[in-house]
């Protein structure tokens, strides 16, 4: 028989070196977990983070303007350089990278490569931006610099995501960058 593949996509595997093992708490209280993942979790430990640059994606999908969108994803820029020398993780809606803002924050490496975590939320209620691209937009990139891209579904049953606090923590954006 005669066989045709199409190669859709084809990025080089790559491979973290060796972390040491973690053990997880298993009597945690349920009020100290901000967030739990499930879906192509890396192997990874990320200790001592003192920011999270929290885009909410239910405000980010309601509506807000294209210039908007694009002003956000150069305010992650900025902010990414004015921490470089701290340790945050960036958490946000869809695809990082994505061309298209509708899908998510139309950022580059250079607008992220300082962070220790790329969170892409894949949900919204009604479905208005697509599932995360799992940080396939700068794999490569971030296997090098060891970010760990992690994959968050807010919604999902089997999800724990604490959404009051990242609503209810002090917002210090005016603080790091006063303009």
């Amino acid at each position: 028989p005669k066989f045709i593949v199409h190669l859709l996509q084809c990025r080089p595997q790559s491979s973290r070196r060796e972390e040491q093992a973690v053990e997880i708490p298993a009597n945690l209280a349920p009020n100290s977990i901000l967030f739990t993942a499930t879906k192509l979790v890396p192997q990874g430990y990320v200790p001592r983070i003192r920011y999270v640059v929290y885009v909410d994606p239910d405000r980010y999908a309601s509506g807000i303007s294209h210039s908007v969108r694009l002003e956000l994803a150069r305010l992650i820029g900025r902010l990414n350089e004015r921490l470089a020398e701290e340790r945050f993780i960036l958490m946000g809606p869809g695809r990082w990278g994505s061309t298209n803002p509708e899908l998510g924050l139309k950022v580059s490496y250079a607008d992220i490569h300082n962070t220790q975590m790329l969170i892409e939320m894949a949900s919204k209620e009604g479905g208005a931006f697509a599932a995360a691209s799992y940080g396939t937009h700068f794999f490569q990139d971030l296997v090098e610099a060891e970010i760990y891209p992690l994959t968050l579904y807010p919604r999902n049953d089997e999800t724990v995501f604490r959404h009051v606090f990242f609503q209810n923590s002090e917002n210090v954006l005016a603080t790091l960058l006063p303009k």
